[in-house]
């Protein structure tokens, strides 16, 4: 055996990542192919190749750095299939001192057994990942494929090319018969999974509103379509590992091959089960916003792989598109990031350089990084950990907000890196025009909203941090807007769809008294003043702060935690209006959080961690209409919908704000 000397990489967790792997590999490819002893292969595009009697060496465009494949043919196995691989693993990373390995994989594919593990390799000039598969072809022999990455980006982005390779291999066969490489027309290789893999039909797409022009409800039953499924796993690939078709009869259907599912609730949560094919045992969640569905799929596998999958599954299309965006908004961008220390001492920490291919450099000193947000796709960052140069060892994350905001934040040392650049537009509608209301609906205009006591503060439950705030903004044409608006009275436009297809607003109808909003109850009606008593509540009118003269502290507090939960907290913003046009913000307060031994706070406590922040910021203000923006010293800018109620004068009471979906009362009596 040839001891392999490639580029150094970083210490990672490839437990995961091995688990993907053989599911891949179960699958066949078909392509011209080159052969070295009894082996084909394929060369994958761009890369450059050596052949050489005992080995085949793959080098990635750009160059070693960038990953390294080896393909060894012909290797006699002795023994325990097991142990001899174990052996081979070991011999090939003699060069180095192995610091952590894997335990050996199994699995089948391409016609033939499969043993793969993974290794990482400290030698004088760094720590090095080798991921290492035997192919057994079942007559003594095998063929030994070895990748080396040069990041921890690298592993996911040649995971695909490492796969195909493998995947490749067919023993050599004479002129005019069939390779044992080549699959039958519309099928492959049995999947861990379950079942042979085959060609999916085209399924026509249907959104939420065809959907329920069919009679059904998306918010509990699966929209029939393709859901694009990607794997809860370290890393930050964006290619999904499997295809789940949602057919009619509670039935689906997958490459892998085909089962029923059923859809009941748990509680206040739409729960799925499934039955027969890969996804037998399975079970989830289905869940519903402005894009479309998507189907969250746990223990996946439990009955085929040493540890089962889990699927985030994202119905293809404005979902899929929205998720893909996330993706892309947790991903570092290569760009210099400046730091300011966040111990408190507010110094300056720096530039931090996100450069290419998984590198980073602060103070003149390199090392690598590497973006995670497959684990947790609900999260809004991505974990990041950093191996060598100043910050080995470090982690922390990354985002950029819908402001223009990106921002690193490393946990050890205590840095906050940030970067303003023009905002990425985020879809906020769809393309078509929502549908005429129904003949006798509206009658009613002008955007109304009431506040009252939070009724589940008293508990520990409450939601609303004291006050909570319900809005209409009614269309004289039949439909009214149901939600408060992020930053403009312009997004209650109801001539307007979701991204999933449905209206913005819902139809409303006024008669006898009555008012009937969407398919709720009939509540009752009667004009108060300027404002509206709907089911015994008044509703006042929103007046605009264009115009108006604010000056003084406004103080917003909100709560999280509370009832029998572990986790409580509570924040302070203070917002402060300065003459010519200028406001300061500051934001503290902290999460305390308990561990007991019986998960609520009746029991007993046997550990915790509080967090707490301080953060002030300053800059100027402008207000248009229902608009406040607020442009920071950084350059960046805030936009918030922002009102008041009018007073006994009907003039804006300055008193009590509502700005971005938070409640503010002054507190110098200005």
């Amino acid at each position: 055996m040839l001891p392999i000397r490639a580029p150094h990489l970083i210490r990672r967790s490839v437990r995961g990542w091995l688990l993907v792997l053989l599911p891949l590999l179960a699958l066949q490819s078909q392509a011209t192919a080159a052969k070295i002893g009894t082996v084909t292969y394929t060369v994958p595009t761009g890369w450059a190749v050596k052949a050489q009697p005992e080995m085949v060496t793959f080098t990635a465009p750009g160059g070693a750095g960038q990953g390294l494949m080896l393909l060894i043919p012909d290797q006699k196995v002795s023994g325990d299939q097991k142990a001899w691989f174990r052996t081979v693993v070991q011999q090939l990373s003699s060069d180095g001192q192995i610091t952590d390995q894997s335990e050996i994989q199994a699995g089948s594919g391409a016609g033939a057994s499969l043993l793969s593990a993974a290794v990482t390799v400290r030698l004088a000039q760094g720590t090095q990942y080798r991921f290492y598969t035997a192919r057994l072809t079942g007559s003594g022999t095998a063929s030994v494929y070895v990748l080396v990455t040069s990041s921890l980006n690298a592993v996911d982005a040649l995971q695909d090319t490492y796969v195909a390779l493998i995947r490749s291999a067919a023993p050599a066969q004479a002129s005019g018969t069939a390779g044992t490489g080549t699959a039958s027309k519309g099928t492959t290789a049995t999947s861990p999974l379950g079942g042979a893999k085959t060609a999916l039909p085209t399924v026509k797409p249907m959104n939420a509103a065809q959907f329920i022009a069919t009679g059904g409800n998306p918010e509990v039953a699966v929209i029939p379509d393709e859901f694009r499924c990607y794997q809860e796993k370290r890393g930050s690939s964006v290619t999904p590992e499997l295809a789940v078709q949602i057919l009619a009869g509670g039935k689906y259907r997958t490459a892998y091959g085909s089962g029923t599912y059923t859809v009941r609730k748990d509680s206040s949560l739409i729960k799925t089960d499934w039955t027969g094919g890969p996804l037998d045992g399975a079970y989830g969640y289905l869940n519903f916003d402005d894009y479309g569905q998507t189907l969250s799929i746990s223990n996946v596998g439990e009955n085929v792989l040493d540890d089962s999958i889990d699927f985030e599954c994202y119905q293809r299309g404005a979902r899929e598109n929205r998720q893909l965006l996330d993706f892309r908004l947790r991903t570092p961008v290569p760009a210099a990031y400046p730091c300011t220390a966040t111990d408190g001492s507010g110094k300056s920490g720096g530039t931090l350089e996100i450069l290419k291919d998984g590198v980073y450099r602060l103070g003149g000193q390199s090392g690598r990084f590497a973006a995670d947000f497959r684990s947790d796709q609900n999260d809004a960052w991505s974990d990041v950990a950093f191996t060598g140069g100043p910050l080995d060892d470090a982690s922390g994350t990354y985002k950029e907000d819908e402001a223009g905001v990106r921002t690193l934040s490393v946990y050890r040392p205590k840095l906050e890196c940030r970067l303003v650049v023009r905002p990425t537009p985020i879809p906020r509608y769809g393309s078509t025009k929502a549908p005429t209301p129904p003949k006798g609906s509206g009658g009613l205009s002008g955007a109304y909203a009431v506040w009252y006591p939070d009724p589940l503060a008293a508990s520990g439950y409450g939601t609303c941090s004291g006050l909570c705030w319900d809005v209409y903004v009614f269309d004289r044409s039949g439909y009214v807007y149901t939600q408060e608006p992020d930053g403009s009275l312009d997004e209650a436009s109801c001539a307007r769809t979701h991204p999933n297809g449905l209206p913005v607003c819902e139809v409303y109808r006024v008669q006898g008294g009555q008012i009937v909003i969407g398919k709720d109850k009939p509540l009752p009606l009667v004009r108060a003043g300027t404002g509206l008593k709907i089911d015994g509540r008044t509703y006042q009118p929103l007046l605009k702060l264009e115009g108006t003269k604010l000056a003084g502290s406004y103080e917003s507090k909100s709560f999280v935690g509370g009832g029998t939960s572990t986790v409580s907290g509570g924040f302070q913003t203070t917002v402060t209006f300065l003459p010519q046009g200028k406001f300061t913000r500051a934001r503290s307060g902290g999460v305390s959080a308990t561990t007991t031994d019986t998960g609520t706070n009746l029991g007993n406590v046997t550990g915790g961690v509080t967090v707490t922040s301080d953060r002030r910021s300053s800059g100027t203000y402008k207000v248009s209409g229902y608009t406040l923006a607020l442009t920071y010293g950084d350059g960046h800018t805030e936009t918030l919908f922002a009102y008041a109620l009018p007073d006994k004068n009907g003039r804006p009471d300055l008193d009590l704000l509502r700005l971005g979906g938070s409640t503010y009362t002054r507190q110098d009596g200005k």
